[in-house]
């Protein structure tokens, strides 16, 4: 696959192998490497990349386009792409867990969740955390369904349940000192399910990690959503010094940058803290104040979701005990 690649990227840049040999690749070694016929160091392939004036993620992005694997929509805002199945895999979980809260069929979410994890080969770290992933939302279905009925829902026993399944991880990011994108995106994601005073203690991590690599898009990305996803967090479990502190990190990363999405979504978010924390009306005023934003930039899709998230919250804000909301 690589050496086909290569080949119809240097021909359609007009370039000849002889135009690209130097002392890392003869004409015999790119004919060969072209034609699959040999293996070739990653050295090597940086200077061929470099001849046809490629990079090496625009080559990954081309490879993954070719082999039919699309850009990830559901682990962001904007859609992005990174190699490795690890990544893979997670968009196709929140793609199952959009759709099951989109339906609020959430018998069938649980059914294909349970069907996703058994795909997931799980003789690697990446594959044992993915399948634990499969089954806190499963829990989190569950608990759905419950709410449903009518039932009573023992939240206490939901917590313990799901701190015991996602302490593997957190015992993994304890122990890795140098996060990278992967050790964020388990942060990222699985977050919810942590002990609140672990979410608040890694935080620190996570995002001093996203400053560090800010030139990754998926780094980028991952900031704003690291703060508004704790925040909810701290929100549900009545943390709102915890909430107002990552609420204020953000509006200080946020000024002056020209981020119009993220800066409305922090106006939604100080809304939904002081709408949990007693001041519904001047809550509610923030919060209708950023759907009126996506409203004026024509962002209906937006609008619709953050308009049915803040009718959620005030329908539970006398019941935080007894409701959670994560965003």
């Amino acid at each position: 696959m690589e050496g086909k690649l290569f080949r119809q990227l240097r021909k359609e840049r007009g370039l000849s192998m002889q135009q690209l040999a130097n002392e890392w690749n003869s004409v015999a070694f790119i004919s060969k490497f072209e034609k699959g016929n040999t293996n070739i160091s990653f050295k090597r392939f940086e200077q061929l990349l470099n001849g046809i004036n490629v990079t090496m993620e625009e080559f990954l992005y081309l490879r993954s386009q070719a082999e039919g694997q699309p850009v990830y929509n559901y682990l962001s805002d904007h859609p992005f792409y990174l190699s490795g199945k690890f990544v893979a895999y997670l968009d196709q979980i929140f793609h199952c867990n959009h759709l099951a809260n989109k339906s609020g069929d959430f018998a069938k979410g649980q059914e294909e969740m349970r069907q996703l994890e058994q795909a997931i080969t799980q003789d690697t770290s990446w594959g044992k955390f993915l399948g634990i992933l499969c089954q806190l939302l499963v829990l989190n279905y569950q608990v759905n369904e419950e709410g449903k009925a009518g039932k009573t829902v023992d939240l206490d026993r939901l917590f313990k349940q799901s701190h015991t399944l996602s302490a593997p991880i957190v015992s993994y990011l304890y122990k890795v000192d140098n996060w990278g994108v992967f050790e964020v995106m388990l942060f990222r994601f699985f977050q919810f399910s942590f002990p609140v005073e672990t979410t608040r203690h890694l935080l620190r991590t996570a995002v001093a990690r996203t400053r560090k690599q800010e030139g990754l898009q998926a780094m980028q990305g991952m900031r704003f959503e690291l703060l508004f996803g704790t925040c909810t967090t701290f929100i549900n479990f009545q943390k709102f010094t915890w909430a107002q502190e990552v609420l204020k990190a953000a509006e200080e990363l946020l000024y002056d940058q020209g981020d119009l999405l993220n800066s409305s979504k922090l106006l939604f978010y100080q809304g939904w803290l002081k709408i949990t924390s007693g001041s519904v009306e001047m809550g509610k005023q923030k919060c209708d104040q950023a759907l009126s934003i996506f409203r004026i930039l024509q962002q209906p899709e937006l609008q619709q979701e953050y308009s049915d998230l803040l009718s959620t919250i005030l329908r539970n804000r006398e019941k935080l005990n007894h409701c959670l909301v994560f965003a």
